[in-house]
Order: structure tokens, then sequence, then C-alpha cells
């Protein structure tokens, strides 16, 4: 098959064709923490998740690569590359606004203290002290993020309404970014966490149709 030949494109057909295009600002985490973690935060005044991650203001998402290896012997002088796996980024990257009540910083800190083993935070002030890291199972839990457009919930659009949803497998709070605050002009505190996990799945829902990949 030959490549397609040049042809004239008045401008409506290329607005229409490649000017409509996906924002970056609409976006919706899910965080489900496992029950250990939860029973941690309990005790929290006005905690609530949605919340959380409602403060979710930015998000890296990860992406994946395939290893290969050379073949050499099939095609004289021709070195070829052949798939053998599908590799995975480790870290999703997640900075949230800090509420006044720092409920943010306190979650991701005693989900860490409870995979680390720390029990109670006053032990730890002493230097002889010790820990036992957490069963996996207690601290992973799936959680998921939903890319769509603004005009998701507008009933005029006719514009097919898709979401993008993000599924990581078995994600924990790997580790908390340094916060920095300074005398400088006061700004919003927020506070990074990168998540490990297994693997994560997309899958593409139109209106009532449902694509996995």
């Amino acid at each position: 098959m030959a490549g397609a030949r040049p042809q004239r494109l008045r401008v409506s057909d290329i607005k229409s064709r490649i000017l409509n295009v996906a924002q970056s600002s609409q976006y919706l985490l899910t965080l489900s923490i496992p029950a250990a973690v939860r029973s941690k935060v309990a005790d929290l005044s006005n905690f609530d998740l949605d919340n959380i991650a409602l403060s979710c203001s930015e998000a890296n998402l990860p992406g994946s690569s395939l290893a290969t290896h050379d073949v050499t012997s099939d095609y004289q002088g021709v070195t070829e590359k052949m798939a053998y796996r599908r590799i995975y980024d480790d870290v999703l990257g997640l900075t949230f606004y800090v509420d006044r009540n720092y409920n943010v910083i306190k979650l991701f800190e005693r989900w860490i203290d409870h995979i680390s083993g720390v029990t109670d935070p006053t032990r730890f002030k002493s230097p002889f002290t010790h820990q036992r890291v957490a069963y996996p199972k207690t601290y992973k839990n799936d959680i998921f993020l939903t890319k769509f457009e603004k005009d998701h919930f507008a009933d005029n659009s006719t514009l097919p309404k898709v979401t993008f949803d993000y599924t990581f497998v078995q994600a924990f709070p790997r580790d908390i970014t340094a916060i920095p605050l300074s005398y400088e002009q006061g700004q919003v505190l927020k506070c990074s966490v990168s998540f490990s996990f297994i693997r994560y799945v997309v899958e593409d829902y139109t209106d009532s149709l449902v694509t996995l990949f």
C-alpha cells in the first residue's frame, strides 16, 4: 500500500479533525486505602478521603516500554529487534494541596508509618528502638485515576463521552518528597508523593461501551 498523496484541505476541515484536543486539567483520582491504614487515620478531625483525592493538583502518569533482544541470523546483514517482555514504569507521582488540618500529610505519613512498623511515634524518639515492616497485603491496594473532558456532563455535546481509566494494581506510597518552607511570600503548601505499583491497566469507556487494552 502506497502512502497518501498530498491534497488540499480547508481550514474548517483542519479544525474539525485535529483541533479537538484533550486537556490536561480534567481528571479524577480515587484513593483506596487498606483497612489497616484507614484505622490509623480514624482519629483525624474533618478527615475525608474524597476531599484529599480532589486536592490532587498534579499527576504524572507512568509509561511502559518493551524489552527487546537482537536477532542477527534471520536475514543477511540485518539486525532485527524482537520484543519479549513489557516493562512498566514503577512510579506514579501525585501532588496534593495541603489542607489547614494537614490531613494530607498525616494520611501519607501514617500510611508509611504502618508500612515501616512505626506503631508508636513517641517510642521512635529514642535512638534505641527497632521496627518490623508490615506484610504487603496490609498496606497495598488498587488506586484509580480517571481522565475525562470538561464537556463530559454537557447534555448538548455532539461528541462522544469518553473516559480513560487507569488502575494502578497494588499501589502504596514509596516516598514523600521534602516540603520546603520559607519566610518568603506565602504560597499554597503542596505535598508530593510517589507510589509504587505492580502494573497499570488502561480501560477506555465510550458512553456505555468499554474497550480493554
